[in-house]
């Protein structure tokens, strides 16, 4: 087998391997029922009110993108507790935010 065929043989076997990845993944969540919606109290509400305030206040602000992720983190963790920020989990604000 030439060195061209087996470049196009593994190419096709990589495609191969990425599209039954997705149709797996796509799978899966489609078998999973959806997540029942969760009751927050009055109180937690205004929590949550608040601590995006503050957010809303550091994004307006001169400070790096990570240091407003950072301090909302640590701010709703004082807040609400270790399970009280589902918003501010892990990867939260990891992706790449570039200006448009």
């Amino acid at each position: 087998m030439s060195r061209k065929n087996m470049l196009q043989s593994s190419i096709r076997t990589l495609l191969t391997l990425a599209a039954l990845s997705v149709m797996g993944a796509a799978s899966l969540a489609a078998t999973q029922p959806p997540s029942a919606p969760t009751t927050v109290t009055k109180e937690s509400r205004e929590k949550m009110a608040v601590l995006h305030e503050q957010m809303a206040a550091c994004l307006r602000s001169d400070k790096p993108l990570a240091d407003c992720h950072s301090e909302m983190r640590k701010s709703c963790k004082e807040s609400m507790g270790d399970q009280g920020c589902p918003m501010m989990g892990k990867g939260m604000g990891q992706h790449s935010h570039t200006p448009k």
